[in-house]
């Protein structure tokens, strides 16, 4: 029988975490942002959760992922992305990630100003946040346009054959972006790694690297290298193969580290 992500990680930590809710002597393994509820109790009864998801970098093709397979599952203690800013954790993990794919490597800030790229957020990940999407859109839309006057491109999360294949993320960067607004997406992190700065509403991955306020469009943050390095350093940490999950590695780091 084939195991489930969450059962793999159960099975990797040598069952010291479960997927049972019910089961209140061990952390829960949560995947997916569906699964709010279950947070929602481990919160409730102070108990940990494992969460478990795609990872921050090396799923896009790649000369190191040539099919741009779902290579790389972040796994995080008790919330859904890794937000807070761990330093001087060590490069070899990130190091072994940029040989994968260079374009993650930071290689300077770019000069574009042709528009804003508003990534709208996934309805799912919302309800995590307890964001209503027509209003966050709509608000959003409206800040956005307050402060500054450049015409905005709406980037609507589709398949993930058109993601990587069609017209990239990477395809969006390169058409003149001055800056990326999200919720929470992986594009704002995408978008700092890529040289241009990002601004996200909700606690994510690209938290330490990027602006919480609108206002402050006419002039972006851009954080310091060393920052962005050791930032990428702490999430190459937080993103293992299944083989990782299986074998405990996983586990170990996630436990190490946090």
């Amino acid at each position: 029988m084939t195991l489930s992500p969450e059962e793999i990680l159960v099975k990797g930590s040598g069952d010291k975490l479960t997927v049972e809710s019910s089961n209140l002597s061990k952390p829960m393994v949560i995947r997916g942002v569906i699964k709010k509820q279950h947070a929602d109790n481990c919160v409730k009864n102070n108990r940990d959760y494992w969460y478990i998801d795609t990872g921050y970098f090396g799923n896009f093709p790649s000369t190191g992922n040539k099919k741009g397979n779902k290579k790389w599952h972040r796994i995080v203690k008790n919330e859904n992305q890794l937000s807070t800013f761990r330093p001087n954790l060590p490069q070899d993990r990130w190091n072994n990630l940029v040989k994968d794919d260079p374009r993650i490597q930071w290689s300077g800030w770019k000069n574009h100003d042709k528009k804003i790229l508003l990534v709208m957020p996934n309805p799912k990940a919302c309800a995590w946040y307890n964001v209503d999407y027509n209003k966050w859109v709509k608000q959003t839309t409206k800040q956005i346009k307050q402060h500054i006057d450049l015409p905005i491109e709406v980037r609507i999360k589709g398949s993930r054959t058109a993601r990587n294949f069609e017209y990239s993320i990477y395809d969006a960067f390169n058409s003149g972006v001055y800056a990326t607004v999200t919720m929470n997406s992986m594009a704002a992190l995408e978008s700092v790694l890529y040289g241009i700065p990002a601004f996200v509403t909700s606690p994510c991955a690209a938290t330490p690297l990027a602006s919480t306020d609108l206002s402050q469009l006419s002039s972006p943050y851009y954080p310091e290298l060393d920052k962005i390095q050791q930032h990428c350093h702490s999430l190459a940490y937080g993103q293992f193969t299944f083989d990782e999950v299986e074998s405990g590695a996983a586990y170990n780091l996630v436990e190490k580290y946090s």
